[in-house]
């Protein structure tokens, strides 16, 4: 599983360097664009990751991309926006609050059919 996502984050900081030797702000958003083509290559190559919200995640990192590129937002705005990205990925779940909280379900052991 590590390897897979170690790919990806080649396929994106190779995307990085091409975006900065690049001067037009559509060949960034092209950039931007076919790096999460090929991550989504990559991650539809193995059966078991979750493709739906790995390309969830991605597709967001690409979307505050393109907005910072475009100018939409800042860039100090498109790095909080990034990092509040993050952080939901890694704490998602862990917070159990009245509203997130998830229901237990009931143990059914083998006898129970």
């Amino acid at each position: 599983m590590n390897q897979i996502w170690l790919k990806i984050f080649g396929v994106l900081l190779v995307g990085g360097i091409l975006k900065y030797a690049m001067a037009n702000e559509f060949v960034w958003v092209v950039i931007d664009l076919t790096t999460l083509g090929v991550c989504y290559l990559i991650l539809h190559q193995y059966p078991y990751v979750d493709l739906k919200k790995s390309m969830k995640f991605l597709a967001g990192l690409t979307g505050v991309s393109i907005l910072v590129d475009v100018g939409i937002i800042s860039g100090g705005v498109g790095n909080l926006i990034l990092l509040v990205i993050i952080v939901w990925v890694l704490f998602k779940g862990h917070f159990n609050t009245p509203f997130t909280a998830q229901k237990k379900q009931k143990v059914r052991h083998r006898w129970h059919k």
